[in-house]
């Protein structure tokens, strides 16, 4: 289908001819969600987490409140249900104008809400993600007949049904503590007839969270890491059955939209700021900070870039393997959030010239040193390596920079089989030595392998300014 769309630009509006893509969407057509749920006025959890979730996904939520509750970080105070018609016709009204993609339901307050939901979606062909949210956070209870209404009602028509361990123990009347639990309860909520059953292990103890997902035929189950927050968390599991949904929007599969969500929603933990003396909020708004902070750090290479190539003499601190400088976003899990120089930066005559552009994922050893240092002191989030002589060392360290090294002769036989392994190794004994990341960490190499100087700072404009300071230093000297 071909057609004229209007959008605005400055000086009015315009029109373009386009066509839809092959999934029946016009070009900057979002995709459209539906959360069914109860209002948090703390902004945590409910219907305000999952329109958080679905604006910085980049997708439209739409809303239809199914309880308006009393309660802030610390806790549930009260509640009160929609009329089960009232809620029917917020439905039913948004059915009949837009029709979304994927729907998601949270607490919906009472027996006669559950029924209701599931009457609108009965005969629908819409993906159904049920997070069966019978407390809140705090453990209060939010509704008596909560259990049986879910089960009977909603699990029938689910695509996926997302509840922690414990909830999995109260709509399956069973204990729930270990990953075998985890699997006889999953079989039992499978048979009240949801396509897949995901129970997440976060409210389980242990140094890791297991997840569980089963559709019938088989279990995967996922180890990860567990997030250390302040306080417990809050507004996580709104946050997850979101972020699933939105996943599954995009056509993912169930197991990929739930490593994608698991990756997302660490992100969001990792990123929590507590906001009052409760439970700490999980924090969707960090995706769209980093992806804003991309673009920052990018700007701040290409600028560092600039005053690198125009220090005169700076030629004298291009080592062999010539210079790569790098920052991190906030948060930063691997290379791909880690900004370098492509082809890297090389000596020209007596100065300095970048040979290619700032780019996230051009550097893996510069890179690892910074991934390191950051796990130190997220604050350090830049690093630049430049040309070792030993008789520059002295003077660094009677400097005002922190000077710091490793010998490579104490590297364990495994850590160099490992390729790119030895500067993580070296950053890791140094920080861990000292209890924080200093200015400088410096190695006199290996057999094959050229000595170095590492410069680390809070971003690559800081970097380049020690960079300026020991070149100031050292200019004359060897």
């Amino acid at each position: 289908m071909v057609a004229k769309i209007n959008f605005w630009q400055p000086g009015g509006m315009c029109g373009i001819v386009a066509e839809k893509d092959d999934y029946g969407r016009w070009p900057l057509e979002p995709l459209v969600l539906l959360t069914i749920a109860g209002s948090d006025p703390s902004g945590g959890a409910g219907i305000q987490q999952d329109l958080r979730v679905f604006a910085q996904l980049g997708c439209h939520g739409m809303a239809a409140i199914a309880a308006l509750t009393i309660q802030n970080t610390t806790g549930v105070k009260g509640f009160v249900s929609v009329e089960p018609q009232f809620l029917r016709e917020q439905v039913e009204f948004l059915f009949q104008d837009v029709m979304p993609q994927v729907v998601k339901t949270g607490m919906l307050g009472s027996v006669e809400n559950v029924e209701v939901v599931a009457q609108c979606l009965q005969g629908r062909d819409i993906p159904l993600v049920v997070d069966p949210v019978l407390v809140a956070t705090s453990g209060d209870p939010l509704f008596e007949g909560a259990k049986g209404a879910f089960l009977e009602y909603l699990f029938p028509l689910a695509t996926v049904v997302t509840p922690n361990a414990h909830e999995a123990g109260a709509l399956t009347g069973m204990e729930v503590k270990t990953l075998e639990d985890m699997k006889e309860a999953a079989r039992r909520l499978k048979a009240r007839g949801p396509q897949w059953v995901l129970i997440k292990g976060g409210d389980l103890e242990g140094k890791e969270v297991v997840d569980l997902l089963y559709d019938g035929e088989g279990f995967h189950h996922f180890a990860h890491p567990r997030v250390s927050l302040s306080d417990k968390s809050h507004g996580t599991g709104c946050a997850f059955a979101s972020t699933l949904a939105v996943f599954l929007a995009r056509g993912l599969d169930m197991i990929q939209a739930y490593r994608e969500s698991l990756k997302l929603v660490e992100l969001y933990l990792m990123g929590a700021v507590p906001l009052g003396k409760g439970a700490v909020p999980a924090n969707p708004l960090v995706v769209g900070e980093r992806n804003r902070a991309r673009c920052r750090v990018l700007d701040r290479l290409a600028r560092a870039l600039e005053i690198l190539e125009s220090l005169g003499g700076g030629g004298i601190l291009v080592p062999e393997v010539q210079i790569n400088l790098c920052e991190a976003i906030p948060l930063a899990r691997g290379h791909q959030d880690v900004a370098g120089i492509r082809g890297r930066v090389v000596r020209w005559g007596e100065k300095m010239r970048a040979v290619g552009c700032p780019a996230f994922g051009a550097s893996r050893h510069v890179a690892n040193i910074v991934l390191t240092a950051m796990r130190f002191d997220p604050s350090v989030r830049a690093a630049m390596n430049v040309k070792y002589k030993r008789e520059w060392i002295p003077i660094l360290e009677s400097s005002p920079l922190e000077v710091a090294s490793f010998s490579r002769a104490e590297e364990p036989a495994e850590v160099k089989e490992r390729e790119g392994s030895t500067l993580e190794w070296g950053v890791n004994k140094v920080c861990s030595s000292l209890g924080r990341v200093p200015d400088i960490i410096y190695d006199e190499g290996d057999v094959g392998k050229e000595p170095m100087i590492r410069v680390l700072g809070r971003d690559a404009l800081n970097v380049v300014e020690k960079a300026r300071m020991i070149l100031d230093m050292v200019s004359g000297v060897g």
